[in-house]
């Protein structure tokens, strides 16, 4: 009679989320993800990888994949952005929701990614305020959105840091509205 050895169970997990960005922007999505403290793989092909934690190698948990928006998708953003552009009205309801969105990100569409500590979290958020300002690629396309220290009065908990960073270099979504990263540290027990 043979043993059936079992094997443990797999945690659940994300394995992953996939990130558009616009056509020809490859290389400066990339960066954005190497801004965010990622590791950047890109072998080509229809996308690349991004290891959310960079000292790991594996491409099946943990990771961001990013690609060219399809052409339909670019065809849809194209009209929105047409349609903001020439009705006031729409554009009012547009900016009244997006204003919303910046102001308060933690009630936003957004996915959060944690960093192993404050000093971590501190420099990668160093980094992105400076490539906001002065990056010429990234300026006015990049910036933190709102800071959540434990000890502020405006803390969602007293149990970690939360930066929210906006971005319409890539999405999970519309390019168009952007997207919101979640950065957290989280205090030790």
């Amino acid at each position: 009679m043979t043993e059936v050895v079992s094997s443990p169970p797999v945690a659940r997990r994300i394995t992953h989320a996939e990130l558009v960005h616009r056509p020809g922007e490859r290389v400066l999505a990339a960066r954005v993800l190497e801004l965010l403290g990622c590791a950047v793989v890109d072998r080509g092909g229809h996308w690349f990888t991004a290891r959310v934690e960079p000292t790991e190698d594996g491409y099946t948990t943990n990771v961001l994949y990013a690609s060219e928006v399809t052409p339909e998708q670019w065809a849809f953003e194209t009209a929105l952005s047409a349609q903001i552009a020439s009705d006031r009205e729409f554009a009012a309801v547009a900016e009244t929701w997006v204003t919303r969105l910046r102001e308060r990100p933690q009630y936003s569409f957004h996915f959060g990614m944690r960093l192993a500590s404050r000093e971590a979290l501190e420099r990668v958020v160093a980094d992105i305020v400076a490539a906001g300002d002065s990056d010429p690629e990234l300026a006015g396309r990049i910036a933190v959105s709102g800071v959540y220290r434990p000890e502020d009065p405006n803390a969602a908990t007293d149990t970690m840091m939360q930066v929210f960073v906006h971005t319409d270099v890539l999405a999970c979504g519309l390019l168009t509205l952007g997207q919101h990263i979640e950065l957290q540290w989280h205090v030790p027990k």
